[in-house]
């Protein structure tokens, strides 16, 4: 249960460094306790709709006869890690402007649909083979997991909106962090489905 909720964490984490830093200017612009109420909201509601869609695609795989085959879908994260090193697209910038268009009214609506739109593909990418990978005890040690990292991840984009050298930190080094991760999990789902034991004479 332990490295189930460590790999959890890892993988979780791995997804939301783009969105810790979109929260933290969401938070740098609205003070109020009502708008940082809409934000939380906001984000349960966007990550929550990531995951069912990604449990869905999950539920349909596990119908796949052979565990080696679902291994492949290890290419996936791998593919996204790569392609994170490569990436031009300035994301922080295009959510900035669309904080800066958004009412406080909004709030929830727009977190929710930021959320699910600027990381769907990717987080989509990553958690249906690593779902499927779990068995189902493993599988709701892991949304229990989630859960708690979203609650998480929203607390400490408040704590820290306000301070400067984690968002420049994240900025110039967030994409190989999050490259790394997404390779080796991608690996690690390799490895574990048997797939590189099965291919090998």
């Amino acid at each position: 249960m332990f490295k189930t909720v460590i790999s959890a964490v890892i993988v979780y984490s791995s997804t939301a460094l783009d969105l810790f830093v979109i929260l933290m200017l969401l938070f740098g612009k609205y003070q109020s306790t009502a708008a940082k109420r809409r934000i939380y909201i906001g984000q349960f509601l966007g990550s929550w709709s990531l995951i069912a869609v990604s449990l869905f695609f999950a539920l349909i795989l596990h119908f796949v006869p052979a565990k080696w085959l679902l291994g492949f879908l290890g290419l996936i994260p791998i593919y996204f890690g790569v392609k994170s090193l490569f990436e031009n697209e300035d994301e922080t910038a295009e959510a900035q402007e669309k904080i800066s268009q958004s009412s406080a009214q909004k709030l929830i609506s727009t977190v929710a649909l930021m959320t699910f739109a600027s990381c769907g593909a990717d987080n989509i990418g990553m958690f249906v083979p690593y779902f499927v990978a779990q068995n189902t005890g493993q599988l709701i040690t892991v949304l229990i997991t989630f859960t708690v990292c979203i609650f998480l991840l929203v607390f400490f984009s408040n704590r820290l909106s306000h301070v400067k050298l984690v968002e420049q930190l994240l900025e110039h080094f967030g994409k190989w962090l999050m490259a790394i991760i997404y390779v080796g999990l991608g690996i690690m789902i390799i490895i574990e489905s048997g797939t590189i034991q099965h291919l090998m004479p």
